[in-house]
């Protein structure tokens, strides 16, 4: 048997394949091409975005499509997390048109807390819904800058516990936290 020389897509060779032209492999695509290798990003859907998309169920499009950008940031702002990865990816601030969220809220039951990029929002709403635990709150929002998200850890900390331990008077505020990073990441 005779070998052969493994042939690319369409008779090419790439370096890199991405599966998933979500916003994570768009990135991821973006990234590898700056490091100079030839890449070919592959999506099964008829459009990039993934989850921030749209799909089509019997002619009907719904729109799925990116709601929020929660840690929105105007141009240039040093240290923002969106100034970093645009500059990291070589995008203009310009070309996302973005505009800042108005408001989120997260609702279980009768207990409703909103929030948007503007921290004092959640404070106040905390407040109202939480009295007992806005001291704890207002400690927690103190010691996040210390806390270093993307550096090496010598233990993993589970956010659940960790909001448990400030919250422990009261667990719904814990749940209600955690429910928009459950479902938006």
């Amino acid at each position: 048997m005779q070998a052969t020389k493994p042939r690319g897509v369409d008779g090419k060779h790439y370096e890199a394949i991405i599966i998933g032209a979500g916003l994570s492999g768009l990135a991821a695509a973006i990234r590898t091409a700056i490091a100079g290798k030839k890449v070919l990003l592959i999506e099964r859907h008829n459009a990039p975005g993934g989850l921030n998309s749209f799909y089509s169920i019997a002619g009907r499009k719904y729109d799925v499509g990116l709601h929020a950008l929660t840690n929105f940031a105007p141009k240039g702002a040093p240290g923002a997390p969106l100034t970093k990865i645009l500059r990291q990816l070589r995008l203009r601030y310009e070309d996302l048109q973005l505009r800042e969220q108005l408001r989120s809220s997260i609702v279980f039951g009768a207990t409703r807390l909103d929030f948007s990029n503007d921290l004092a929002l959640l404070q106040d709403e905390v407040a109202r819904e939480f009295s007992n635990s806005i001291d704890a709150f207002n400690r927690m929002i103190a010691a996040l800058p210390a806390f270093d998200a993307v550096g090496p850890k010598e233990r993993s900390l589970s956010a659940r516990a960790v909001l448990a331990d400030y919250f422990w008077r009261d667990p719904l505020l814990v749940e209600m936290l955690l429910a928009p990073v459950m479902y938006y990441g």
